[in-house]
Parts: C-alpha cells; sequence; structure tokens
C-alpha cells in the first residue's frame, strides 16, 4: 500500500511562482493582490479582532479592518 500523496503533475514547488500565478489571475480577473507587511502592533490589532469575533483569523481580520475604511474619494 502506498500511503504517499501524490500531488498534481502543474503542482509548483516554489511559493514565487504561486503568488506570480495569483497575481496575474487577479490582474485578468480586473483585481489585485494585497500584500501587507505589518508589524507586532499591527498583528495585535488583529489578534484582537480575533478576540472580539469580529473575526475568526487574521487574514478575517485584515479583511474587516480594510471594509472598515473610508470610501475613496475622486479628485477633480
Amino acid at each position: 500500500m502506498n500511503d504517499k500523496k501524490t500531488s498534481s503533475p502543474n503542482y509548483d514547488y516554489t511559493a514565487k511562482e504561486r503568488v506570480e500565478r495569483q497575481r496575474k489571475a487577479l490582474a485578468d480577473a480586473g483585481g489585485a493582490r494585497v500584500e501587507a507587511h505589518l508589524d507586532a502592533d499591527d498583528l495585535a490589532r488583529l489578534d484582537q479582532a480575533i478576540a472580539e469575533g469580529k473575526a475568526t483569523s487574521r487574514r478575517a481580520a485584515l479583511k474587516y479592518a480594510v471594509q472598515q475604511l473610508p470610501a475613496p474619494t475622486k479628485n477633480k
């Protein structure tokens, strides 16, 4: 019996290739990939949102925080 899982032939083993593929797919769909560099205070805020029940994960907490931002205004 073979207990080893096999990956699909299209699986890429490097994060760099996967990120580039995701960026391209999102750009083709009219969106964008957001990357954030967070410090300890930022992570504490995300963890606080989780503790308060506003989000279930740091990723969800980050999405929640972005949704709380005011809508962008158009410059004339």
